[in-house]
This record gives structure tokens, C-alpha cells and sequence, in this order.
């Protein structure tokens, strides 16, 4: 009878050891099934992040300009889009000695491919650049025409001016002297506020 009865819990014994391994085996299976699952979100968030940063990215360009002439480090530079000839100039080290600091508007946007030239008091003086514009793109009119000193031909460059506009443009400045702001345009004849809209993201005074 002793014997049965030890057989019994022997056998006892091992049926429930088979189950707690198995429980155990089971925990461990569901756990990595879980870690799994949490990798692959974290994975998927980190994904939907860099989409996010390359849209802003797309959202903001920057712009190349090449800044030359009296500055520090003249060459070739990268800025953002909103960036002004004032940004050009100090990301070029600023202004070298005997530069003329008034003879651009610091405050005019810069565009894409513009050449922003900055002469000498000297050369100025002495007639040795071309006194027409703030701003001067690879074609001449990337930038803003200065409505004060472009001549009649560089006038035309602007989109809508004709030779007949440019010249009463000229002539008023003559009689009238300069142009305080790019809206005194309009009194000049023949300009509009038609003609005013198309032309007014090309020039500054």
C-alpha cells in the first residue's frame, strides 16, 4: 500500500512540473511576441519622423548667391530663402576696407543665382562700376533694378517696360529728381496700378 501510494506522488509530481514548464514556455513566447510588436511601431515612428523633417526641408529652400567685390571672403554661398543682401554680405565676412556700404539696399531680397557686387568708395567715385542696380542677377535682371540710377536700357530689362515707359521714366527723374519710394513710380505717365503690380517685385529705390 506504501508503495502505491508513492508511486502516486511520484507521478503527481511529475505531471505538475510538465505544466509549469509549459506555462513558462508560453510566457516567454508571448513576451517576445509583444517586444516584437513594440519594436515594429518604434521602428514605424522613427520612419514617419524623417518623412516629417524632409517635408519642412522641401518646404523651406535655401538659395546660392555669389557675393564678390569689397567684402571679406568673397565667393560662392548658400543662405535661406528669406534672406536679405544684408545676409549675403556678412555670411561673405562683411565689408572689407574702402567699401561703399550705401551703395546697395541692404534690405532687398536676394534671390536664387543673384550676383551681389559690392564696389570700393573709389571705384564708385571714379565711375568705375556700372551705377544701375542694387542687385544684379546672371542676366541682368534677377535682382532689383534701383529705379533712381538705372539707365533707359536696363529700364527695359524690367518685365513690361518698354522703351516708351523707361524714357518718361527717365525724364521724370530729370524734372522731378528721385523716387522716394517704388509706389512714386505711378506718378511717372503711363504707370498704372496694373502695370505698377507686375513691375514692383523688380525694382527698389
Amino acid at each position: 500500500m506504501r508503495k502505491f501510494i508513492f508511486l502516486f506522488c511520484c507521478t503527481m509530481a511529475i505531471i505538475l512540473a510538465g505544466c509549469t514548464n509549459a506555462r513558462y514556455d508560453s510566457d516567454i513566447v508571448l513576451n517576445d511576441t509583444i517586444d516584437d510588436e513594440g519594436s515594429e511601431d518604434i521602428s514605424d515612428e522613427n520612419c514617419s519622423t524623417g518623412d516629417d523633417t524632409a517635408t519642412a526641408f522641401e518646404e523651406h529652400p535655401n538659395i546660392v548667391v555669389y557675393v564678390c567685390g569689397a567684402v571679406i571672403c568673397p565667393g560662392v554661398y548658400e543662405l535661406p530663402a528669406v534672406s536679405r543682401a544684408d545676409d549675403a554680405v556678412k555670411a561673405a565676412g562683411g565689408f572689407a576696407d574702402g567699401a561703399d556700404d550705401t551703395y546697395i539696399n541692404l534690405a532687398a531680397k536676394v534671390e536664387d543665382g543673384t550676383k551681389l557686387m559690392i564696389p570700393t568708395k573709389d571705384e564708385v567715385k571714379n565711375g568705375l562700376v556700372a551705377d544701375s542696380t542694387d542687385i544684379t542677377g546672371e542676366s541682368g535682371s534677377n535682382g532689383l533694378i534701383n529705379i533712381n540710377k538705372a539707365t533707359k536700357e536696363e529700364l527695359k530689362t524690367i518685365p513690361g517696360i518698354g522703351e516708351k515707359v523707361a524714357g518718361k521714366i527717365v525724364e521724370y527723374r530729370e524734372q522731378s529728381g528721385y523716387f522716394a519710394c517704388i509706389e512714386d513710380i505711378m506718378k511717372v505717365s503711363g504707370i498704372k496700378d496694373k502695370l505698377f503690380s507686375k513691375i514692383k517685385e523688380y525694382i527698389t529705390v
